[in-house]
This record gives structure tokens, sequence and C-alpha cells, in this order.
């Protein structure tokens, strides 16, 4: 079979427009066709460049990936199937065109390519042809036009805006919304727009008890921004599906942020809020309160006194904090007010943070190790963000660093400790109680109401 005999067939067996054109046009487009095999990892077409190329697949898988101004580049889709095109459109550009995304082999792929500037003089050589291509973009238009109105329809605002509100109004789905987060919402939002009333500026807040993940983000439709909590997952997939539904903002009304993939929302162009802090104070007081819960057995005291059991044994036994040592991992804002508490106790204050703070210092606090931290303290209060390096800080190979019978608080994050390791420790007695108000697997636990079924 001769090359371009195969080139026809790719282009008769193809499923995307190249197989709905007419048998003349399949012929004469075979003609320019040139055959081309690449091995895994071969990049056909870098992110930003003109695109000179069409590219039609005979075997293999082609992947698209976007970094834009992003360090790390996102998977976009894949290209797979015989006779699928990557370029197709931006072969009808007479200008300059640039790439919207990097086209690289996954594994050996065979591949025709065809230059833009032959697929323009084909067009232009025959008016027959130029009419076949405009009608099958006409026919692509239609059909994508109705899904995206359908979409909006289905998932979008009740709201018909005016010409002035699409102008003015600023549409916000909130996700994962209980009532309590509507409760405090409306009068804000309701104050919010009285004040730019004379603007003419508004926002218009839905809600919805989903949480955000890559099967709910189209709700997002007819939305400009989202608004999300700690348990919503804003992963790839997930911001990809945003940023294809028209949303351009994920405003967090939290400050952790780890489950939004912040190198996908840069690559997409989505930009993002969060709250920078809330009461510090309430964080860190809440630290000291489950301190004095763990250590008075105030939970078991209560529990019993719901059972009029209102025997004193050894079971209610706690230890004074005065004069023991507390370390504190994580000093920042609310970390550095928990210390100035603290010490209120009498105790010995050590801490450790990659940053020294001079007002922790101040306060009697002294930084060492994390080894020294893990030998010295009584108490042990996890205050640090969860990156990367602090995820699991409390894990199985460190719980013999630990002073035997050490209570440990945490009000930072949930993936901070290793639950596993932590059972154990509590097994062991290595750790003698522990504090928290977090858990690295909250999410299908905390911010709901459980309801147990007849069945269960």
């Amino acid at each position: 079979m001769s090359s371009q005999e195969e080139a026809l067939t790719i282009l008769r067996g193809s499923t995307g427009t190249w197989g709905f054109m007419s048998t003349q046009f399949q012929e004469a487009a075979s003609k320019l066709m040139t055959c081309q095999e690449a091995e895994d990892g071969h990049i056909f077409l870098k992110e930003g460049e003109d695109v000179t190329e069409m590219h039609i697949l005979e075997n293999g898988i082609l992947e698209r990936y976007k970094s834009g101004p992003a360090e790390k580049p996102v998977l976009i889709d894949t290209i797979e199937g015989k006779g699928n095109v990557t370029g197709f459109f931006h072969s009808f550009q007479g200008k300059s065109d640039p790439a919207f995304a990097t086209v690289v082999a996954k594994g050996p792929v065979r591949v025709w390519t065809v230059r833009s500037t032959d697929v323009r003089d084909l067009l232009t050589s025959n008016s027959s042809f130029a009419m076949e291509a405009l009608a099958r973009m006409a026919f692509r238009l239609r059909q994508e036009t109705k899904i995206s109105r359908a979409l909006v329809n289905r998932f979008g605002s009740s709201v018909e805006p005016t010409n002035k509100d699409a102008i003015d109004t600023m549409r916000v789905l909130c996700y994962d919304s209980t009532n309590w987060v509507r409760n405090g919402f409306k009068p804000a939002i309701e104050a919010f727009n009285e004040s730019l009333k004379k603007e003419g500026k508004k926002i218009v807040m839905e809600f919805m008890e989903d949480r955000l993940s890559s099967k709910t983000a189209v709700f997002a439709a007819g939305h400009k921004a989202i608004c999300t909590f700690v348990n919503d997952k804003a992963d790839a997939d997930t911001i990809k599906t945003l940023s294809v539904v028209g949303v351009k903002m994920i405003a967090q009304r939290a400050a952790g942020f780890d489950r939004i993939d912040m190198n996908a929302a840069l690559t997409f162009g989505l930009t993002v809020a969060r709250v920078p802090a809330y009461s510090p104070y309430a964080v860190a007081e809440m630290g000291i309160s489950l301190l004095m819960a763990v250590n008075r057995k105030i939970a078991t005291a209560h529990n019993r006194v719901k059972m009029s059991n209102f025997s004193l044994d050894e079971g209610l036994l706690g230890m004074d904090i005065h004069g023991k040592t507390v370390g504190v991992m994580g000093t920042g804002k609310i970390g550095a007010i928990l210390c100035n508490i603290i010490v209120g106790f009498g105790v010995k204050l050590i801490c450790y943070d990659v940053f020294e703070n001079e007002g922790v210092k101040a306060a009697g606090g002294m930084y060492v190790s994390k080894e020294e931290i893990y030998a010295q303290s009584d108490v042990i209060f996890l205050m640090m963000p969860l990156l990367p390096p602090t995820r699991h800080t409390i894990n199985l190979e460190m719980l013999p660093k630990l002073k035997k019978g050490v209570i440990l608080i945490n009000t930072s994050r949930g993936g901070l400790v290793d639950t596993k390791a932590l059972l154990e420790g509590l097994r062991t007695g290595q750790i003698s109680g522990v504090g928290m108000d977090v858990y690295e697997n909250e999410e299908e636990y905390f911010f709901s109401r459980l309801v147990r079924s007849s069945n269960s």
C-alpha cells in the first residue's frame, strides 16, 4: 500500500472532522500528508509556539499539557483513536496562532502531518471544500453551544439576569453549605450590596450542600466565582472543569488551602483567595481547652455524671501543668498567642519553627530542635501548617523519641499526625492522651450530620 493510500485509509476511518468530509476532499488531502513515527516523550508542539502543522493520529496516544506561568505542567487531555486530530482549527488561521498546550507522545506513536499552509491552500483552491469545512465547524459550534446553554440552564443561576446585571453582578456558588453558612453569609452579602448600590454592583450567592469535586464542578456553570470550605477538593481535574464552565475565582472560606491545586489554578488562570487569619486567639484558646480536658479527664467525668456515677478513682487523675515542659511546634500567629497563654501556667516553654519568633523569645520561649521537643516535652502542641515537610510529623519512626506519657494537642491540620502511629502511641502508653479538633481522614465525618440508618 502506498503512503497516499495509507493516508486515505486513515482519513476515511476517522471519527472526527476528516471522516465527515467528501471523498474528493479526502483524496486531495491525503496527497498532502506525511507519516511520522515517534518514541515516548517526543514533543510535537510546544505551548506558546506558532501552530504550523496539523497532526492526525494513526496509533498510540498523544497527551496535551499546559503550564502557562505555573512551574509544573498540568495534563489537559489525551488524544486517542485512529484518525483523531490535533491542530485542526489552528490551520484556518492565516496569522500567528500560538499553541494552547504542549503535545507529547505517550509511548510509541504513528501520526500523519499536514502543514497548515497546505490546508489553507487546499480550501481556497476549491470553494466546495471551503463550504464543507465551514459546514462541519458550524455543526460543532451548534453542538457545543447547546451543551454550554444546557449546563447553564441546569446548574446555573435560577435568576435570569438583565444586560445590566450581567455586567455588574458577581454570581457566586457556595459549596458545602449548611444552615449556619447560609445564615452567616446572607446578612453580610445584603450589607455589602447595599454599600455598593449606588455603583450598581452586587453579589448574588447561591448555596448547595454538595462538596466540590471533579463530579460537582460542573454545577458552577453560570457563576464567575465559587466559595469553598476545608473539605472541598479542588484538584487539577476539578479546576480544569471549573475553567471550562467559566469560573474565574476560588474563594476559600478557611485559612488552609492544601486541597487546592495552586499549580493547576495558576495554569488555568483562576484567582485563589483565602482567609488570611480569623481569631487566632480562638484557636489558641481551643488548644488550651483541649489540654485541660485531656489532663483533667473532663470528658470522662462528664460521661460519669450523666450515668449518675459520682465515684472517685485513679481514672480521673491528672497532673499539674505548672513546672512541666511544654513543646510548641509552630510559632506563627496562633502558636505565638498560645505560647503567651501557656507561660502563665508556669511551664518551661520550648519551641520549634523554621523561623524564630522574637515575641515568643521575649515571653520566655527557647527554640530547640525537633528531637529535643520530642525528648523533653510533657505536652506537645502542633501549631504548624500542613506542607509536604510537615505531613505526618507524628509517625511510627519518631514515637520512641517521645517522652513517655506525653500529651499531644493538635488544633492545626489533621495530616500532621499519622493516625496509625497515634493509635500505636496510645496503645503502648508512649502518648498518654490526645486532644484534637482535626483528623487526617475527616472529610467524610466532620462538618456534616452523621445519621445511623436502621439497617446499620
